[in-house]
């Protein structure tokens, strides 16, 4: 927690100070959407713990003058929550998300495109170009060479790149799985039980997901009506970062 929020008077409130009270708060707010709260959802914990209409008062004073200071000189109040994670990425998202982009109060945004369009696949292609540290990749195959080859240079910019993908589409003709692996030396490993790997993601330096309907093919790309989704809520990066994990160690003896 910032410690500009660390300073509260420590008053017992049923057993635990003002102090723990708003931290706990906080850190549950954190839990449950992912990302810090907006300024307005800070003053609102401690209107919600203070003991008096006094201090209630105090609170919503203190709010005005700080939301009144940040517009000052013709400067926007700040839209951006105080502690809203930052990834290099979301400028970009911004940019080329324009019409989709829907941002909450706590800085967490999704960002929709559908398809088949040469520009939400150009968003799509620009989005993982950006990529810097790492990229885990789980789909249930890849058959368009745009898509390959992005993959590829991600990983000889040093990007560490990892791919789960289906068994059984690796074998098709045009799949680019065991390229992957045979000609880039990609970590690469597939499901090799009866059933299919049929998710649709990316993990984009543990701070963006990617997911949707949307087939890395050509098909998905010219002709399916498809869809795919970007975010970067902390709560769904973990969870698809840990189901990736478990599908990587579970893959691990069907290495290509």
């Amino acid at each position: 927690m910032n410690t500009a929020y660390s300073s509260v008077v420590s008053v017992s409130i049923e057993g635990r100070t003002t102090h723990e009270h708003l931290t706990r708060t906080y850190e549950t707010h954190v839990e449950t959407h992912g990302a810090s709260p907006s300024l307005q959802q800070l003053f609102e914990t401690a209107r919600d713990a203070a003991s008096s209409d006094h201090d209630r008062a105090v609170i919503s004073w203190l709010e005005s003058v700080v939301v009144k200071e940040s517009g000052r000189d013709g400067d926007e109040a700040p839209s951006t929550p105080p502690f809203a994670p930052h990834h290099h990425l979301t400028g970009h998202i911004i940019k080329h998300h324009e019409e989709y982009h829907h941002k909450s109060d706590n800085g967490v945004f999704i960002s929709p495109i559908f398809f088949p369009s040469e520009d939400s696949f150009g968003n799509f292609i620009k989005t993982l170009s950006n990529a810097k540290e790492s990229l885990d990749i789980c789909v249930f195959t890849i058959t368009d060479n745009d898509t390959a080859n992005a993959v590829i240079q991600a990983h000889e910019r040093g990007v560490r790149v990892r791919i789960i993908s289906d068994d059984d589409k690796s074998e098709d003709l045009g799949a680019d799985v065991k390229r992957f692996a045979r000609d880039h030396d990609i970590p690469t490993r597939v499901d090799g039980s009866p059933s299919h790997m049929h998710h649709k993601f990316a993990i984009i330096d543990d701070a963006l997901v990617m997911t949707g309907s949307f087939n890395w093919t050509k098909g998905a790309r010219y002709q399916n009506r498809e869809d795919l989704c970007l975010t970067n809520s902390a709560k769904a990066v973990r969870a698809f970062k840990e189901e990736f994990e478990k599908l990587w160690d579970l893959f691990e003896e069907f290495q290509l």
